[in-house]
C-alpha cells in the first residue's frame, strides 16, 4: 500500500501522519508527506522534521516533501490545494490518502473551501479523514 499523508500546521495533520504510517506499517507499504507552502520558513521546517520524526518513531524512513506554491494565496488556498493533492496522488499512483480534518464554521468553508472537502469530493481514491 502505497500512503500519501498531506500535511498541514492542525493537530488534526499530525494525528493523521501518525494513523497513515501506522496504515503504512500494518500493510508493509510505504508512505510518503508532503507539504504545499508558498515559501519556506522555520514553521515549515520545523512541521517537516515533526513529521519526519513521527515516521521514525512509527520505524519508517521518510523524507517529507515541501512543495512551493506561489499563485496559491490565503482566499484560495483551499480548493487550489486539494487540487494539486489530488493531481500528485494521481501522478505517483498513491493507493490511499490520510488527511487532517480542521473543523471550521460553514461560513468559513463556504467562503474559503477545504482541502480536504475538496480531496474527498474530487479524487477517486480512498481518502480517510482523521479529526
Amino acid at each position: 500500500m502505497h500512503v500519501l499523508v498531506p500535511l498541514d500546521s492542525s493537530d488534526s495533520s499530525l494525528s493523521a501522519l501518525r494513523f497513515g504510517a501506522a496504515l503504512a506499517t500494518r500493510f508493509d507499504g510505504d508512505i510518503e508527506v508532503v507539504h504545499f507552502a508558498s515559501k519556506r520558513s522555520d514553521e515549515t521546517d520545523d512541521l517537516l522534521n515533526r513529521a519526519e520524526e513521527l515516521c521514525r518513531e512509527a520505524g519508517l524512513s521518510v523524507e517529507p516533501e515541501l512543495r512551493l506554491t506561489e499563485d496559491v494565496t490565503k482566499s484560495n488556498a483551499s480548493g487550489k490545494i486539494g487540487r494539486r493533492i489530488i493531481d500528485l496522488a494521481e501522478e505517483r499512483g498513491y493507493d490511499h490518502l490520510v488527511m487532517g480534518r480542521r473543523t471550521s464554521g460553514r461560513l468559513e468553508r463556504f467562503v474559503v473551501g477545504s482541502a480536504s472537502e475538496t480531496v474527498v469530493t474530487e479524487s477517486d481514491l480512498p481518502v480517510t479523514l482523521v479529526p
